[in-house]
C-alpha cells in the first residue's frame, strides 16, 4: 500500500511539474525555466519510468509542448529542432503500440542463456524503452544551445540521432507485424531454443499480487537441492525483480497464456504451484503435466483447505492434517492425490529447548510474537494485531526479550499497519530505557528469516498462521490468539491448538497465558503427537531428502493420469 502510494505521489509530482512547464512557458514567453522544467521531468521519467515504454505519457505530452511554445517564441526559425520535437511527441503518444508490438513473440528471460541476434538485442523492448526515454532528456537539453552554428548543428545531430532510433525501432515493429501475420500465436524462438537446450525436467509456475514473491522464494532452495533441471515461469512483470534477484535458476516472464503451450518442452512431465493464483488455472488446463499444488505455508487458515486444490493433480501437505484439513470442510479431493512430504523449510529449525549459550547475553527469556495480516476479506482475517498493544504491553512488564515479526501483507492494511508500526515504536522506546534486545522492523522481517526468529525465540505467540506450525516443529512452548472469539469452538476449527495455549479474544486470560508460557508449560507432554499429526515424522536430517525424492517421483516416468485414478481404485 505505501509503495502503491508513493507511486501515485511521483506520479502526480511529475505531471504537476509538466503542467507548470507549460504554464510558464504560457504566462513568461520565450521563458528558459519552463524549458529547465520540462528537462527535469524528461530526468525524473528517465530514472523512474524503468520498462514502462509509455509512462508518464501525459506529462511528457506536455513537457514536450512546452518545450515547442519556448523555442518557437524564442526563435521560430529552428524547424529542425521543432520538427524533432514534435515527432518525439508523436513518439510518446504511440509509445503504447509500440510496446505492444515490440513484445510480439519476445520474452524476457534470466539465467537461460538465450543466444539473439544484433538486431534483436539491440530493439527488445526494455532496450528501447530506456534509450526512447533518455533521447527526451537529449531532445530538451539541446533546446539550450545558443544561436550560432553550434545550434544549427546540435539540431541536425539530435534530428539524425532521432532518425536512426526511430528506423531501426521501426525496422524491429515492422517485422513482428509480419511475424503476426505469419503466426497466430507468436513465441519467442531463442527462448524456445535456450529451453529446449537446457532439457528442464520440471517447471514452476508463479503469479500473483506485488509483495508475494516469498511464497515462492521459500521453496527456491528446495527446488535446487533437485538437481535436476528446471524453469521458473513468472506470469506478472512486478514479481519479475523479486524472483530474479533470489535464484540462479532460469526465469522466464510469459505474460501472455498463449506462450504457455509452446514454452515447455517434451522433457518437462511436473509443473509445481505455490499459491492459488487465477493464472495457474491457464497452464493446468494442460494434462500433458502433472500439476502439484505446494502452497506457502502449513496453516489451518481457509486457504490451506480451498476447494481451488480440486484442479491439481496432487496436494502435497506436510503432515496428516493437512489432509484432515480438507475433509473435515467439505473438500473432496480423492486421498491418492495427496502427498505427505512434511515441510523442507523446517530442516534448520532447532528442536527442543535452546541451550544456554543460545540464550541471550543477558539472561532474558525471548518471545516470538508474529500477527498475521487482514486476509482478502473480513472472514479471514484472524490477525491479532488490533490486540497486540495489550498483548505487548504485558510482555514488556515480564522482563522479556521481544521478536516482533509481522506479515509481509501487514503493509497493505492502513489501519494494522498503523498498530505495527506503534508497536515497534513501543519496543524502541522500551529498548531504549531498559537495554532490552527487541527485535523488529527491517531486522526481524527482511534482514532475517522466520527460521532464524524461531531459533532466537524460547516461547511464542502465535495468529491463525503458518508460523504456528512453523513452530510447532521447534517443540517449544507457544500461545494462540482467538481475535475472531472462536472461544469453545476454536480447538475443533483450528486443532493445532490442542499444542497451544489459547487467549481469549478480550486478552482476559493473557496473564495466566504468559505464566503458562514463562513458567509452568503444562502442555509439555502433548506437544509431539500433535507436532507428528502436522509436520509429519520425518526428522529435521531428511526433510529435504524427502521433499527431492518427492519432486523426481513426479516425473520420473511418462504422464499417464488415468493409471492415477486407477491405482486409487476409483
Amino acid at each position: 500500500m505505501m509503495l502503491a502510494q508513493l507511486k501515485r505521489l511521483r506520479s502526480a509530482g511529475i505531471s504537476a511539474a509538466a503542467i507548470a512547464a507549460v504554464v510558464v512557458g504560457f504566462t513568461f514567453p520565450g521563458s528558459m525555466a519552463a524549458m529547465a522544467v520540462s528537462l527535469l521531468v524528461f530526468a525524473a521519467v528517465w530514472k523512474l519510468a524503468g520498462t514502462g515504454m509509455a509512462a508518464y505519457g501525459n506529462a511528457r505530452i506536455l513537457a514536450c509542448l512546452a518545450l515547442i511554445v519556448n523555442v518557437w517564441l524564442l526563435n521560430p526559425d529552428r524547424l529542425v529542432y521543432l520538427t524533432a520535437v514534435v515527432v518525439y511527441m508523436g513518439y510518446i503518444a504511440v509509445a503504447s503500440n509500440v510496446r505492444k508490438a515490440l513484445g510480439v513473440g519476445f520474452l524476457n528471460s534470466y539465467n537461460l542463456g538465450v543466444r539473439r541476434g544484433t538486431f534483436v538485442r539491440l530493439t527488445q523492448p526494455a532496450v528501447v524503452t530506456r534509450v526512447g526515454n533518455g533521447l527526451a532528456v537529449l531532445v530538451a537539453a539541446v533546446g539550450f544551445v545558443p544561436e550560432g552554428a553550434a545550434q544549427t548543428a546540435a539540431d541536425i545531430a539530435l534530428a539524425s540521432v532521432l532518425a536512426v532510433f526511430f528506423g531501426v525501432v521501426g525496422a524491429r515493429v515492422l517485422s513482428a507485424l509480419v511475424q503476426r501475420q505469419r503466426d497466430a500465436h507468436p513465441v519467442d524462438a531463442q527462448v524456445v531454443e535456450a529451453v529446449e537446450d537446457l532439457e528442464p525436467r520440471f517447471a514452476v509456475h508463479f503469479a500473483g499480487t506485488p509483495g508475494s514473491e516469498y511464497q515462492l522464494t521459500m521453496w527456491l532452495p528446495y527446488f535446487e537441492a533437485v538437481g535436476d533441471p528446471y524453469i521458473i515461469i513468472v506470469r506478472d512483470a512486478h514479481l519479475v525483480p523479486g524472483i530474479v534477484a533470489a535464484t540462479d535458476a532460469p526465469v522466464i516472464h510469459a505474460p501472455a497464456q498463449s506462450v504457455l503451450d509452446r514454452l515447455l518442452p517434451d522433457t518437462v512431465r511436473a509443473c509445481f504451484y505455490s499459491n492459488h493464483a487465477v493464472k495457474n488455472t491457464q497452464l493446468i488446463k494442460n494434462g500433458d503435466y502433472i500439476h502439484i499444488q505446494l502452497m506457502h505455508g502449513d496453516s489451518d487458515k481457509a486457504i490451506s483447505r480451498s476447494a481451488a486444490s480440486l484442479v491439481y493433480d496432487q496436494v502435497w501437505v506436510a503432515g496428516q492434517a493437512g489432509v484432515d484439513r480438507y475433509h473435515r470442510h467439505g473438500v473432496d479431493i480423492p486421498n491418492y492425490k495427496f502427498r505427505i512430504i512434511g515441510r523442507p523449510q523446517l530442516s534448520d529449525i532447532a528442536v527442543g529447548e535452546r541451550s544456554e549459550e543460545d540464550r541471550a547475553s543477558d539472561g532474558r527469556t525471548t518471545v516470538l510474537y508474529t500477527p498475521t495480516w487482514a486476509g482478502l476479506n473480513s472472514d479471514a482475517d484472524y490477525s491479532s494485531l488490533s490486540q497486540a498493544h495489550g498483548i505487548v504491553d504485558a510482555l514488556l512488564e515480564r522482563d522479556v526479550n521481544v521478536i516482533f515479526r509481522t506479515h509481509p501483507y501487514t503493509k497493505v492494511n492502513p489501519a494494522y499497519l498503523r498498530i505495527a508500526n506503534e508497536v515497534q515504536e513501543k519496543l524502541a522506546g522500551d529498548r531504549e530505557r531498559t537495554g532490552k534486545k527487541h527485535l523488529y522492523g527491517a531486522p526481524a522481517e527482511t534482514e532475517v528469516t522466520l527460521t532464524e526468529c524461531v531459533n532466537r525465540a524460547d516461547v511464542a505467540i502465535s495468529d491463525i498462521s503458518g508460523t504456528a506450525s512453523d513452530w510447532l516443529y521447534g517443540g517449544r512452548p507457544f500461545a494462540m490468539t482467538d481475535p475472531r472469539g472462536y472461544g469453545d469452538e476454536y480447538v475443533e476449527e483450528f486443532p493445532i491448538a490442542k499444542a497451544a495455549y489459547r487467549l481469549r479474544d478480550d486478552l482476559s486470560n493473557l496473564e495466566e497465558v504468559l505464566d503458562e508460557l514463562l513458567v509452568h508449560d503444562s502442555l509439555e507432554g502433548g506437544r509431539a503427537k500433535v507436532r507428528v499429526y502436522y509436520l509429519s515424522d520425518i526428522p529435521p536430517e531428511g526433510l529435504v531428502r524427502a521433499f527431492t525424492e518427492a519432486c523426481r517421483a513426479t516425473y520420473a516416468k511418462p504422464v499417464v493420469k488415468r493409471a492415477l485414478a486407477a491405482e486409487s481404485g476409483v
